[in-house]
């Protein structure tokens, strides 16, 4: 069996790419309008006015000429959807009718799929159970207190809240619907009681429903109405096949429905559910909760997918700032823009709101401090600075934070503040940070120049040689040519310097050799991420400026240049070794070969 590189059975793959017209998906999420053989539309990963995004029919991918992302049906809605890989395939499969293929890996695996796809259903039918329970007689004071504390009807629908109002009823509804003691069990929804009867875990709380990235329910967060200090307030589904509390997000299905209609621009991230509904309904929708305070790398992972901006807003308490900074370095290892938005009085975010508006709580959002800055600013509250003794104590801390500074710029920004707190000169803060500020400070910003170099490095071509030389144009337009398999491309001696442009170009030949289909969209199954994003500027070349006496004769011109200037550079290397060596025979060894390039290069 093929198995594409990412771990999916590649006839699967291109079965779920020639099911999904590429235009057809598109046009689910965002308005398209055709112009010639192409559709456009104002691009949802930016903001913009005009349309800059294109949708190809033809070759089935998408390029924004204003922000440069690309990829093809699958990548859409990776991007869209905020999935990975094997989710979106799976995404397109369902919209399409398709059975994603089983591929036993060992013994058990069918057996835990099965028992998965069980907990799953159990999850999403006592959703809806608890959901209708609200609005009976039974659920009236828990309603009540959902509405007095502002979370309105829409907000209940929105985000799946409902009661358990018994310990049996959810046992015998489910039953009813066919479902097993030890599914209910499996699914964390009930527990066995001493006597070994199942109860609903529950029970005498409000749910609320947590779901995955794909939409599915999960489990759920139950609140007590109780004041007995000796019930916990909150409590949470158990560890399940499904369930894991390191590795959910919640409120992420209502962003994702946000995000078709609103441009994620930044996350906010809060300690507790009730937060999140609060601000989305008052109207800060992209909000998100890690169920608890502590951020894990896979939160981290999974919050990107929607925004490289993160606003951490946990509680004013001194917990919440506790919990803040664990977070802070997991995100930033992630290399997310991280900023902490500080709430006073000790109010939690849902409290804020309700006290203060939208209004209030967007201007705390404008002053949040970037990580260093709410890292010094914690040292300098926590810390003394009455003393000698406490100024050291600080600086020490204060250094390990500057460590993290990226640039010159930045410890330009920072060291004086620390200076003026502590005392202590400029110079000496900056030794103490490891000599990285003299060092930052005169290290110039990328010029254009330097932009150029390392686009010439990608091309294949010498550091030394300008970008805008004949040699790397009519590289980029013979590799361009590959890429989109123009009718007029023909088997060549030419091999690029350039390893990625090279494997390109055997790519392309063993797809046509093998008669198999190669169009632009191919790129995004066999090359990866990195190398993808390397070739954007050759997945949207601009033909139409090049080879004015047509594109066919261009490139056969191009050919014969880059293979001479192959071999030129060949030659140049040879007339090296010939002023090296001393060895007389080596010397005419050296003569010959260059006689013979020179030689080939007329012929060219």
């Amino acid at each position: 069996m093929s198995v594409d590189r990412r771990g999916i059975n590649s006839d699967f793959v291109e079965k779920i790419k020639q099911t999904n017209n590429i235009v057809t998906v598109a046009g689910r999420y965002l308005p398209l309008k055709q112009k010639g053989k192409t559709h456009w539309a104002c691009c949802p990963f930016h903001h913009e006015k005009t349309a800059s995004f294109a949708v190809n029919e033809l070759q089935q991918f998408y390029h924004c000429f204003g922000c440069g992302v690309s990829g093809d049906v699958i990548t859409l809605v990776q991007q869209l959807e905020s999935l990975d890989f094997y989710g979106a395939v799976e995404f397109l499969a369902k919209m399409s009718g398709l059975e994603m293929p089983a591929v036993v890996l060992d013994k058990n695996w069918a057996k835990t799929l099965e028992k998965k796809r069980r907990v799953l259903r159990a999850l999403e039918e006592v959703c809806r159970f608890y959901c209708r329970s609200l609005y009976k007689e039974s659920g009236r004071e828990y309603l009540e207190y959902l509405h007095n504390r502002g979370i309105n009807d829409e907000l209940v629908k929105l985000f799946n809240i409902g009661v358990c109002g018994n310990w049996d009823a959810s046992i015998k509804y489910l039953r009813g619907k066919g479902f097993t003691d030890a599914d209910l069990v499996d699914a964390g929804i009930a527990g066995r009681g001493k006597n070994g009867g199942l109860y609903d875990v529950m029970g005498a709380r409000i749910t609320f429903a947590i779901f995955n990235t794909y939409g599915e329910c999960i489990g759920f967060s139950g609140r007590t109405l109780s004041t007995d200090a000796e019930i916990a307030k909150y409590k949470n589904t158990a560890q399940t096949i499904v369930f894991d509390k390191g590795s959910i997000v919640y409120g992420i299905d209502v962003l994702k429905k946000n995000k078709l209609s609103n441009f994620v621009d930044r996350l906010v991230v809060v300690e507790g559910n009730v937060d999140v509904i609060s601000l989305v309904g008052a109207g800060i929708v992209n909000t998100v909760a890690c169920m608890g305070t502590a951020i894990t790398a896979y939160h981290a992972k999974v919050l990107k997918r929607f925004s490289d901006k993160i606003y951490i807003c946990f509680d004013g308490d001194a917990a919440g700032q506790k919990a803040a900074l664990r977070g802070l370095d997991i995100l930033a290892g992630e290399n997310l823009e991280v900023r902490v938005v500080s709430i006073s009085d000790g109010l939690d975010p849902d409290d804020f709101i309700r006290k203060h508006g939208k209004d209030a709580f967007v201007m705390l959002m404008d002053g949040a401090l970037p990580l260093i800055d709410f890292k010094l600013e914690h040292l300098r509250k926590t810390m003394s600075l009455k003393d000698n003794l406490d100024k050291t104590k600080f600086l020490k801390n204060a250094v390990q934070v500057l460590k993290q500074v990226q640039t010159g710029a930045e410890l330009e920004l920072y060291i004086p503040r620390v200076s003026e707190l502590t005392g202590i000169s400029y110079d000496a803060i900056a030794k103490e940070v490891g000599e990285a500020a003299p060092q930052m400070k005169n290290k110039p910003n990328k010029t254009n120049s330097e932009k150029n170099t390392q686009l010439n490095k990608a091309a294949g071509s010498s550091s030394s040689v300008p970008l805008n030389t004949a040699y790397v144009r009519a590289l980029n337009f013979v590799v361009a040519s590959f890429l989109h398999n123009k009718e007029y491309i023909s088997e060549t001696d030419f091999e690029p310097e350039n390893k990625l442009y090279k494997r390109l170009i055997e790519k392309v030949a063993e797809y046509l050799k093998n008669g198999r289909t190669w169009n632009v969209a191919r790129v995004f199954d066999e090359f990866d991420e990195a190398e993808v994003k390397q070739l954007e500027p050759l997945i949207n070349f601009p033909f139409e400026s090049a080879g004015k006496e047509g594109l066919a004769k261009y490139y056969q011109d191009c050919v014969k240049y880059l293979l001479r200037a192959g071999l030129q550079r060949s030659i140049d290397q040879l007339k090296e070794q010939y002023k090296q060596t001393d060895d007389t025979e080596e010397k005419m060894r050296i003569m010959v070969k260059i006689q013979e390039l020179n030689k080939r290069i007329k012929n060219k």
